[in-house]
């Protein structure tokens, strides 16, 4: 069997002008993963991460913290939904969800239902269907990729991950939102593959952050 650890970014800089970047303890978060990984024996084969910044520092982040020095290959596959846009095309968002990272969770879950409808396409750069579809590719792409008995880190974030896990489990709409409002900043998923197909494992483990330090931003 092959192994397949699906990464979230470290923290980002949620309430800024620009949120696609890692704070610093977003940073260390990072760090602290790589160094996890490495005391758990895990020697990737190959590293992933999409196009996004903050989804890069944090594969830079995991190769220091694990004292390894490897290219990392770039999927588009695994970058983010348009958060933003989602809660933008709404006519009545509480002004107060740009800088409060819970009352903007319930604006983005009530952007999600809207977008996931299927009935508003037009509003959207990407629709719900396009979403879902890409980060299914990628996770096929990663899966083909790797020779038996090998090990992939894909960095990545919280909705294709979550998107991944509900797939994997036969779930929809429902279970991708169950999974992406608790999925925290560096947790772990796991996912083995082999003859019996590709199955998840794990979900969110995230013990390998001290729980003063975990965020969800």
């Amino acid at each position: 069997m092959s192994v397949l650890y699906l990464v979230r970014h470290g923290q980002a800089s949620f309430g800024t002008d620009d949120y696609d970047r890692l704070s610093d303890l977003g940073k260390e978060q990072s760090r602290i993963t790589g160094r996890f990984l490495a005391a758990q024996g895990i020697e990737p084969d190959r590293i992933v991460h999409g196009e996004m910044l903050r989804q890069r520092q944090t594969a830079e982040g995991l190769l220091e913290g694990m004292g390894l020095s490897m290219d990392a290959h770039v999927d588009s596959g695994w970058n983010e939904y348009a958060a933003w846009e989602l809660t933008g095309v709404l006519d009545d968002v509480d002004p107060r969800a740009k800088h409060d990272s819970k009352i903007f969770q319930g604006e983005l879950e009530r952007g999600a239902a809207r977008w996931a409808s299927g009935e508003h396409d037009e509003d959207y750069t990407e629709t719900y269907k396009q979403f879902t579809s890409r980060v299914e590719r990628a996770l096929d792409d990663a899966v083909a990729a790797m020779e038996s008995g090998q090990t992939t880190i894909v960095v990545s974030s919280a909705g294709a991950i979550a998107w991944t896990a509900a797939r994997l489990i036969g779930g929809g709409f429902d279970q991708w939102m169950a999974f992406n409002r608790v999925t925290i900043n560096t947790g772990i998923t796991k996912i083995i593959t082999g003859r019996g197909g590709t199955s998840l494992i794990s979900f969110n483990d995230h013990g390998h952050q001290d729980p003063k330090d975990a965020t969800y931003r």
